[in-house]
């Protein structure tokens, strides 16, 4: 009975999740085992702070903790320091935030308006409607203040040493594409800024079907039938023309057709179905949170900590299992240390035994040699 309810608690109420990185050190090391809840009632109050266990559509899951709940707003500055509703600290070894930001985390039922986002956020509400299965697509313009400038000037731009392509200007993160606009600014005459602009739209990216050139075809089809025709004249000459003929009228490989985007609708307001959870990591550099993945659902909570287990493991497990770890070094040193000595002995054993008969043959040796062969030994032999 009590092995089933162990079971079943395993189960269904709590797991243990091993963290196999330093992202929420110091508080938890590398290797860490934390205990989770997975039960409804363990998400009821949830708060900031609180250590949660989070899945991601990818199916993999990370161990983090809440920075901003639903409704929070949340400043991050370049320089690390966080300020939201609850608290206020230095971020250690925060570096994505290359300008202050403030961001809101959108509750169940709020309708946001696509315009009116800051960069980040329009990146994390684009990020939470293609988790939640919409097709959604973007288009940039490019602003010189309130005037629309060519966006092929992004083409000019480089990040990371290398050129920026226009075909990717719709899904660089907003750190990237604060870059292209101070390139921009720095090479454009006058002092209005200069700003990326985005508009949101239902829509989907075909793929043309590229249909074989009929004409192409027929001309081949023509010119081989000439050269059918020339090879019964017995003229060389005609039939090495026709030849040339076929060959210039081979048909190149077709290009491939290059994707279309087909805008629908234009998304100017968002009414978010989910209460949104803002996740980071302990340390700021190398991890994957809510600053490159944008909200957490609640759905996508899947385990709250649970610190009772941790107590109990501090208070009584721990102790026991260093008495127990001291014991069994004692009792591994004694074991060595007897069966060092128990070969010791059978060495010094078997020494003894060898060095008596090597003796004894040596008494028997200078006996026969003082009275002769022993006679029974001689007869044996000899029989």
């Amino acid at each position: 009975m009590f092995v089933g309810v162990a079971v079943f608690v395993r189960l269904y109420v709590f797991e243990p999740v091993k963290i196999m990185d330093t992202s929420m050190a110091p508080k938890f090391k590398e290797r860490s085992v934390v205990w989770m809840c997975k039960i409804p009632q363990c998400f009821a109050n949830l708060e900031d702070q609180k250590i949660v266990w989070a899945k991601l559509n990818s199916d993999e899951t990370q161990v983090r903790s809440i920075l901003g709940m639903p409704g929070d707003s949340i400043e991050i500055s370049d320089k690390g320091k966080v300020k939201s509703q609850h608290r206020n600290f230095k971020w250690r070894g925060e570096d994505a935030f290359i300008q202050t930001r403030r961001i809101y985390v959108p509750k169940n039922g709020d309708t946001l308006i696509f315009s009116e986002l800051n960069d980040v956020e329009q990146d994390y509400i684009i990020s939470y409607l293609r988790d939640k299965g919409e097709n959604v697509l973007v288009k940039t313009t490019l602003w010189q203040g309130e005037r629309e400038i060519n966006i092929e000037r992004v083409g000019s731009t480089k990040i990371a040493n290398r050129q920026v392509s226009l075909n990717e200007i719709d899904f660089l993160p907003w750190q990237d594409r604060y870059l292209i606009e101070e390139q921009i600014r720095l090479s454009e005459p006058g002092n209005a800024p200069i700003k990326l602009k985005r508009q949101l739209f239902y829509g989907k990216i075909q793929v043309p079907n590229v249909e074989p050139d009929a004409a192409p075809q027929d001309s081949t089809a023509t010119d081989s039938a000439k050269v059918a025709d020339s090879t019964k004249v017995a003229d060389t000459t005609k039939v090495s023309d026709t030849t040339k003929v076929a060959d210039s009228a081979k048909v190149e490989p077709a290009i491939p057709a290059k994707p279309i985007k087909v805008y629908g609708e234009q998304i100017t307001e968002i009414v978010v179905k989910d209460d949104c959870f803002y996740l980071i990591c302990k340390k700021g550099t190398s991890c994957p949170d809510s600053r490159e993945l944008g909200y957490f659902t609640r759905n996508q909570i899947i385990g709250s900590h649970v610190v009772w287990p941790d107590k109990i493991k501090a208070k009584f497990i721990e102790p026991v299992m260093k008495r127990v770890r001291f014991a069994k070094d004692i009792v591994v040193d004694v074991w060595t240390r007897a069966m060092n000595w128990a070969d010791k002995k059978i060495e010094w054993i078997k020494e003894k035994i060898k060095s008596s008969d090597d003796k004894k043959e040596d008494d028997e040796d200078s006996e026969e040699s003082i009275s002769g062969p022993h006679p029974k030994k001689h007869s044996v032999e000899k029989n």
